[in-house]
């Protein structure tokens, strides 16, 4: 069934207590999915693990693939908002700082919790609101790229839209492979000095020919 049709629709709660079932609902979800992923999990495990009959699963979630998305929309939602406040709090460093301190705050939000991030972003559904969401986030990052790059004059980073896109996408499938790697050769601290060396070099190396961004 195509991603975000009817069928995987999730009923909002309209009272405190609901809110609260939900929330016990999904914290249960999240460590079924961690433990026996995607294939593995079932609303029967969820409901167990959460302390409540399977009645009160369907009653907000259809199916499992819906509390997949729940979790989702939850992780992108809060990690939208806690990068935003990252990246107003340092407004005022250095450029490196400023892209040292960007690249650290998504590493942290992926690094919370790998192995869920890692079902959620690899075998969840991904119906149109969710990757509006995920849109929202790589747009607020580019932005704030942009602005950065902005600030130098044009003949040192002759275009900013294209140098933030790049190095935009450098950061976030580096991220992404270090968290979802079994085996990683560094820690995350010098993993971030490494990647935020690379975007640098990135946004210089993305300018059209005798232009670069400054560093």
């Amino acid at each position: 069934m195509a991603a975000g049709s009817a069928k995987n629709r999730v009923r909002k709660p309209v009272q405190r207590r609901s809110e609260a079932t939900v929330d016990t609902i999904l914290e249960a979800a999240a460590q079924i999915f961690r433990t026996y992923g995607a294939k593995g999990a079932t609303t029967n495990r969820i409901a167990e693990r959460a302390g409540v009959s399977i009645g009160s699963i369907y009653q907000y979630f259809p199916n499992k693939e819906a509390l997949l998305v729940a979790l989702m929309e939850r992780h992108i939602g809060s990690s939208i908002e806690l990068l935003g406040k990252t990246l107003r709090a340092s407004e005022d460093a250095e450029p490196r700082a400023r892209v040292r301190t960007a690249i650290a705050c998504v590493l942290d939000i992926h690094m919370e919790d790998p192995d869920l991030h890692r079902v959620i972003f690899e075998e969840a559904p991904r119906p149109p609101h969710v990757n509006r969401k995920l849109e929202e986030g790589e747009k607020l990052m580019r932005g704030a790229l942009e602005e950065l790059l902005g600030t130098f004059p044009r003949e040192t980073c002759a275009d900013p839209k294209r140098s933030a896109y790049m190095a935009l996408v450098l950061v976030e499938s580096m991220v992404h492979r270090y968290v979802t790697a079994r085996d990683r050769p560094m820690g995350p601290a010098a993993f971030a000095d490494h990647l935020t060396e690379l975007a640098m070099r990135e946004m210089a190396l993305s300018s059209p020919p005798g232009a670069g961004c400054a560093r």
